[in-house]
């Protein structure tokens, strides 16, 4: 599970909004759209 900082919603991994661009990939939560983490597609 993910809580999200900004309004302490538990998540599960799956249920996060993901989104690409430029082969960076941002994680957003899904109720409040605070912003989660980033990563380099690439590098998975």
């Amino acid at each position: 599970m993910v809580t999200c900082p900004g309004c302490d919603g538990e998540f599960e991994a799956a249920d996060l909004e993901h989104h690409e661009r430029g082969g960076i990939h941002h994680v957003h939560c899904p109720e409040c759209d605070r912003h989660l983490g980033t990563y380099n597609e690439h590098s998975r």
